[in-house]
């Protein structure tokens, strides 16, 4: 069979709420050929969080998951999706080091003549990138060094794969969800007005509004959210709205009760559609810990971004890809001194030029952040593989 008529396949530990409008995209690009292959997420765990029952368009394969020590090594026999639907044109493949048998694939698409593609960020944010010294960042290159196409997340990702993958199989598919909706409900709060949202939503008029939204984990920085707002609410009044839920609520709860902080509202999980007010309103995302797509849901409401450079906290090292869309001065601000005082100054100086970096964060979400130039990125890695 021709390859523009056989299936393109994607594999996935999980497929995340937020990757099916991408998969719908690419399905519609070849043709409707794309079948994506996935399992379960493990009990009580964090990717469970992700996962929602949806009928999208494309073909859905569920594949066995074996997960071992909570989520750090995971297994998947992946024949299954070979034997009910054929040989494949293509094999777009979830970059992931916790996956045994991700190297397995590889080779059994390779035995078949189809293209290989890998997706993901190639790196971890405990430690620089540094494949020379570090055993699993030697493994990872190897994988990369081995398909066809590498689908980086970013450009800085790209570029450390530049040094070692040849250029033609380096592509750039920048991580985002799909902002459309965000767009369109953030024009449509727009014509309502800041202030009458803030009153729907009885937050003070007057004062700095802040918004963190996230889980609530150690490596998010919760304990330096709280001691960064009791500085700043010594100066004036007004609110931090955190949105989500996990396991540091509680002691944050208590903290804010013992330190008798003002102006703090938890406002748990809420869905994508029902955060979008409460982001509006604000005027600043306030997120200490280390940053991933929260930057993307920040950036579709015109809302900028104070953190610092590089985390610190639960053992992150460094931030998720999507730090690279924060433009220091620009699109939000990233400070050096890992200190409370240091990061409050920061979010003053955004506060002080808000409507700069507001129209800068928007701007950049709407030329840079859409679905569309992702997909094209996939779209590319994966007809240079075939």
């Amino acid at each position: 069979m021709p390859a523009d008529r056989r299936p393109v396949y994607y594999f996935a530990r999980v497929i995340p709420w937020y990757r099916i409008p991408v998969l719908e995209q690419l399905n519609e690009r070849f043709d409707g050929r794309l079948i994506a292959c996935s399992g379960a997420p493990p009990g009580a765990s964090s990717l469970g969080n992700l996962v929602r029952e949806s009928t999208p368009q494309y073909t859905q394969v569920a594949l066995p998951n074996r997960w071992l020590f909570g989520e750090r090594i995971h297994a998947q026999p992946f024949r299954r999706a070979f034997r009910r639907h054929g040989v494949p044109a293509a094999v777009l493949a979830e970059e992931s080091p916790r996956s045994v048998t991700l190297p397995f694939l590889l080779r059994y698409a390779r035995s078949l003549g189809a293209g290989r593609v890998l997706w993901g960020h190639f790196s971890s944010n405990r430690r620089a990138f540094d494949p020379r010294r570090h055993l699993l960042d030697k493994y990872r290159l190897a994988l990369a060094k081995s398909v066809e196409g590498c689908a980086c997340y970013t450009e800085n990702i790209a570029d450390l794969l530049r040094p070692f993958v040849p250029e033609r199989n380096l592509f750039v598919a920048r991580n985002t969800m799909d902002l459309g909706p965000m767009f369109a409900q953030r024009d449509a709060l727009a014509a309502e007005g800041k202030a009458a949202v803030r009153r729907r939503l009885s937050i003070p008029p007057e004062g700095p509004v802040l918004v963190y939204i996230g889980r609530l984990i150690r490596e998010k920085g919760t304990d330096m959210l709280l001691e960064t707002w009791g500085r700043l609410t010594q100066e004036a009044p007004g609110a931090l709205l955190i949105i989500g839920d996990g396991p540091e609520r509680a002691a944050m709860e208590e903290a804010v009760s013992a330190r008798a902080l003002q102006g703090v509202r938890f406002l748990g999980s809420l869905l994508q559609e029902e955060a979008g007010p409460w982001l509006y309103a604000s005027d600043l995302m306030l997120m200490p810990g280390y940053l991933g797509l929260a930057v993307n849901h920040a950036f579709a409401f015109g809302l900028p971004v104070a953190s610092f450079r590089y985390p610190e906290g639960g053992g992150i090292k460094f931030h998720s890809p999507e730090v690279e869309y924060v433009r220091s001065g620009e699109t939000g601000l990233l400070c050096s001194e890992n200190t409370s005082a240091a990061l409050a100054a920061s979010v003053r100086e955004v506060l002080a030029d808000r409507e700069r970096y507001s129209a800068n964060a928007l701007a950049y979400a709407r030329a840079h952040l859409t679905l569309d130039r992702m997909v094209d990125g996939l779209e590319a890695a994966i007809r240079h593989a075939i």
